[in-house]
């Protein structure tokens, strides 16, 4: 049960960093390119369904279970998913990534109501606390800048309850697969996101695609999450939705720090330089999600 646990933290580490890295190639790929997120969002999963098929043909033969079985949670963790990633793509528009990174934390809030309130389940007092920790880590990143227009704050929405739903589908899916042993992660991942580039595909017929900097610029940010996906899908199987949602959340601080290192060795394009007061503002925000994956470990037990 311990050994579980920490390697179900490890992987929502894994995942923190992937997501940190995708953040910053998202942002690189925008500035550079001139180019609208829906781009990026069809051709970095167009490039995720190639990866997904090289993983499925170099783990065959597994046994699946019936498509009858699969089809609900794997429809919806696809489709909940490119909403909540096109909403993503357009907030990183216009916003940094280490404001949006760690703000996701917010995410686990949502998580637990749903859990509580539709599936019954019961969280702890130390529980509800990391999950308290959360919205207060939320709301001092939020001030850490300029406040955020409502339409960043409306996109952040739609980002986080996406997210949250097809988190939701996801465990569902990974309980299916439990008959695919430990290659479950990897085997669900890439249904997703092959079903994800058969969804995207009628939109691949445009102009842009033509242009090989296209691709080569989206390549960083396909591979960057497919990886955390990789690790989140082996996080969720593990240790459950919220539980690993609060051990990503570490990707706050990691965001934060890889942003200044960016501003500070000259790619401000990607990240902007920011006053001490601020910078030590999203720390302080960032380090309260370390805090809340602490007390959720210790109580979780």
């Amino acid at each position: 049960m311990i050994a579980n646990t920490m390697s179900g933290i490890g992987f929502g580490l894994g995942t923190a960093l992937c997501q940190s890295i995708f953040y910053l190639f998202t942002r690189h790929f925008v500035s550079r390119t001139g180019r609208t997120p829906l781009l990026l969002l069809l051709v970095s999963h167009l490039l995720m369904g190639a990866i997904s098929v090289l993983v499925l043909l170099a783990l065959s033969p597994f046994h699946l279970p019936s498509l009858q079985t699969m089809a609900i949670p794997l429809i919806c963790g696809a489709g909940f998913y490119l909403a909540a990633q096109f909403a993503l793509f357009s907030l990183l528009r216009h916003v940094e990534s280490s404001r949006v990174s760690p703000m996701l934390g917010s995410k686990v809030v949502v998580l637990a109501l749903i859990s509580v309130v539709f599936l019954h389940h019961t969280l702890l007092l130390p529980q509800w606390i990391a999950v308290a920790i959360c919205s207060l880590s939320a709301w001092l990143l939020n001030d850490a800048g300029a406040r955020l227009p409502l339409r960043s704050v409306a996109l952040l929405a739609l980002t986080v309850l996406g997210y949250c739903l097809s988190d939701m589908s996801i465990k569902e899916l990974m309980n299916v697969l439990t008959t695919c042993g430990p290659t479950a992660p990897l085997i669900g991942t890439s249904l997703v996101y092959l079903l994800c580039a058969l969804l995207v595909l009628p939109f691949a017929f445009r102009r842009e695609l033509c242009d090989r900097r296209v691709w080569l610029l989206a390549l960083p940010c396909a591979v960057a999450w497919f990886l955390a996906m990789c690790s989140l899908f082996a996080c969720f199987d593990r240790i459950g939705v919220v539980f690993g949602n609060i051990a990503q959340a570490t990707r706050g601080i990691v965001s934060v720090g890889l942003g200044w290192i960016m501003a500070h060795i000259g790619h401000t394009h990607i990240e902007s330089h920011v006053s001490r007061r601020i910078f030590w503002r999203r720390i302080a925000g960032a380090t309260l999600m370390l805090l809340a994956v602490t007390l959720y470990v210790l109580s979780h037990g």
